[in-house]
């Protein structure tokens, strides 16, 4: 409300005691454009005296939150950016830090790079990437993955390790979107030395920020028989289905695993909290053991995807390259077809 009680100061009519108008309660601080829009009578009916205590007080909270937190609460900021089948996103840095401040008691670190902006994989100006491109739904070359491979090692093995060991990681908040074999490949280069939040861009919000809307989410495996052979084929029903006709022909004959959600149809806001990844992030792991207890045999599994993007990072990072087969990826192409398109060792 207004300095003085009169009507010639914006909001000066609200019922508030004048010997209270000058305390810090009443007083925003705002530059002089912001304070001219505020105050600006075309406006005065959208910044009420409820809006701007309202606005104030969430501004407060927040500078509490991320000001109580100490030095070892900050978290890297990674950011993966590709544009699939033509379509544009938006992902700047100010939008991973209200994501990390909303979603975490971390508060972004963004040291590591020279101009400030965390570590950014921006996949956009790669051929393949199709963003001036018409047929959008092709399946990119082997040269596209190759470059697209060797910009994420060039940041992972690099900037990010080089901060690991210098003490100033430990934590990365990972914000990506790609297509799904480069989002398993960086998994697979992330370590697990250090502690890692995922984050992605959830369709019921139009928003970064975890909506935690439903209970957690529990998955389960349909696991084939024990069979001889060294290949099998996962087909991991997450955000959508897959159905076996769509394995390619020349695989067919290779043993199915089935990774799905319990008692719900795959969806694409079936992941909306940490917690679900996290249950998710156990079913790949139980899963990668019954490799290991009954089929020992299979030194390749070939993926089959209908993944959120936190969930195929979280699949390349559980996987243990040493002792767990290698992952073959394919690209779902033009027609529902699948076309392969890098091996993750």
């Amino acid at each position: 409300m207004g300095q003085q009680q009169s009507a010639a100061s914006p909001r000066g009519l609200t019922k508030y005691p004048k010997e209270q108008r000058d305390l810090a309660d009443n007083i925003i601080l705002a530059c002089g454009q912001c304070h001219a829009e505020i105050d600006d009578p075309i406006t005065l009916d959208m910044f009420t005296v409820h809006k701007l205590v309202e606005t104030k007080r969430n501004h407060e909270e927040r500078i509490k939150h991320v000001t109580g937190l100490g030095a070892d609460r900050r978290t890297v900021v990674l950011r993966m950016i590709g544009q699939l089948r033509g379509s544009p996103l938006e992902l700047a840095q100010r939008t991973a830090a209200e994501a990390v401040i909303a979603s975490s008691d971390r508060f972004p670190y963004f040291k590591l790079s020279y101009d400030r902006h965390g570590l950014e994989i921006d996949l956009r100006q790669l051929p393949g990437e199709y963003a001036d491109a018409k047929d959008v739904n092709s399946a990119p070359t082997a040269e596209y993955y190759d470059f697209a491979k060797a910009m994420i090692d060039e940041v992972v093995d690099n900037k990010l390790n080089e901060g690991l060991r210098k003490g100033y990681v430990e934590h990365v908040s990972v914000f990506a979107y790609a297509r799904l074999p480069l989002l398993v490949y960086l998994g697979r280069k992330l370590g697990d030395g250090y502690g890692i939040d995922f984050y992605q861009r959830q369709q019921t919000t139009d928003s970064w920020i975890w909506p935690n809307l439903n209970p957690p989410v529990e998955f389960d495996i349909a696991l084939p028989p024990v069979a001889n052979g060294t290949e099998a084929i996962l087909l991991a029903s997450i955000s959508g289905t897959v159905h076996e006709t769509e394995i390619p022909q020349h695989l067919k004959h290779y043993p199915v695993f089935h990774m799905h959600p319990m008692n719900q149809t795959p969806s694409g806001g079936i992941i909306d909290s940490s917690d679900t990844l996290e249950n998710l992030r156990m079913t790949y792991r139980r899963f990668f053991g019954e490799l290991e207890r009954r089929h020992k045999n299979i030194v390749r599994l070939h993926l089959f995807g209908a993944l959120p993007i936190s969930a195929a990072i979280t699949l390349g990072r559980v996987r243990d390259p040493v002792i767990q087969p290698s992952i073959v990826t394919y690209d779902l192409v033009d027609h529902g077809s699948y076309e392969q398109a890098i091996e993750i060792r």
